[in-house]
């Protein structure tokens, strides 16, 4: 973290790339409808699009910027696990997707969440590859699942079930690291 730029900063969260994340967070709610609703493919594909380039963009500029805060170390990951667990719930809504991706994913979460509330590390977890990894895999399996929605785009959608299955295992592996992590660390006074 940048101090010296933390340090002159009246408000941690207000940086651009807490503005962005907070972005991230407003697309949700319409990329959801749009896919459940089915009737406006390629809007719900540019959204899809902004919803995961803007979890790169966040990143890229708070450490261009030196905008690094506490506020979006802790915003950035939830909004990815708010967002990724909605739209793969409107993905299995509009049965594009199977619903074991999503309860799995929705089950790593739940269970990072209510570790990380009952043992309350000093900080979060560091990110790790394979959660990087795990979060290009779902970003990418999403948007090709949108795409699959599109006509005579069917076959993209087939790779993004496939993309989905991969990153919904990659991301317990992914949890798992993550919960040992919480667990090993230090706790709070």
């Amino acid at each position: 973290m940048n101090r010296t730029t933390d340090s002159k900063r009246p408000r941690d969260w207000a940086t651009i790339p807490n503005a962005v994340t907070l972005l991230r967070f407003a697309l949700v709610a319409p990329v959801a409808v749009l896919l459940v609703d089915g009737s406006r493919p390629v809007l719900a594909v540019v959204l899809l699009a902004i919803f995961g380039a803007s979890d790169w963009v966040d990143g890229a500029l708070a450490r261009k910027l030196g905008q690094t805060s506490k506020t979006g170390a802790v915003l950035d990951p939830v909004a990815d696990r708010i967002g990724v667990a909605v739209i793969a719930l409107a993905l299995v809504m509009a049965g594009h997707v199977s619903i074991w991706v999503a309860l799995g994913i929705a089950a790593v979460d739940v269970a990072l969440g209510v570790t990380y509330l009952m043992v309350r590390p000093s900080h979060a977890p560091e990110v790790s590859w394979i959660g990087k990894i795990r979060t290009a895999v779902l970003m990418a399996g999403i948007l090709l699942v949108g795409l699959g929605a599109i006509p005579n785009l069917h076959l993209f959608g087939v790779a993004g079930q496939a993309f989905c299955v991969i990153g919904a295992a990659l991301h317990l592996l992914a949890g798992i690291g993550y919960l040992s992590s919480i667990m090993c660390g230090p706790r709070k006074a």
